[in-house]
């Protein structure tokens, strides 16, 4: 596992929320995806890891590599203050093991990794928005 961290962002670009100090870890995309069970048990999230994955792909590993190792780390609980006695939730939800896609960018000198990653919760406090929901038949 690579220790990763998430990007904060904010809802809209800086122009058209310039007073808003608000940030959030990543956003929902509400556009329809081919992923199994999209809308009904997994939703499509955009998130930045912070990261400098220039080092580790020098190291022979693959950029895809590199986000899976990430991901790992992001899916494993915070260690409890209490002990054994309770289980700690995950932050951000489950994301699956894959990523759905992977863009390596450059903002103001500072390199990140843009990742669509799938996750199993339709709403999270971390996110911005929603995730869309589609109807199911009715048998």
């Amino acid at each position: 596992m690579i220790e990763c961290t998430l990007m904060p962002m904010k809802k809209y670009s800086s122009i058209l929320d310039a007073d808003d100090k608000t940030e959030k870890y990543g956003k929902y995309l509400n556009a329809h995806w081919p992923l199994k069970g999209f809308g009904k048990k997994c939703w499509l999230v955009v998130v930045h890891i912070d990261i400098n994955y220039e080092a580790l792909v020098n190291e022979e590993k693959t950029l895809e590599d590199v986000v899976i190792e990430c991901i790992n780390y992001l899916n494993t609980p915070p260690k409890s203050k209490y002990g054994k006695r309770r289980k700690r939730r995950l932050p951000y939800g489950k994301f699956h093991d894959a990523p759905y896609k992977i863009y390596p960018k450059e903002k103001n000198g500072k390199k990140y990794i843009q990742v669509f990653l799938a996750v199993d919760k339709r709403k999270n406090k971390c996110f911005w928005g929603e995730g869309v929901s589609y109807p199911t038949r009715r048998k």
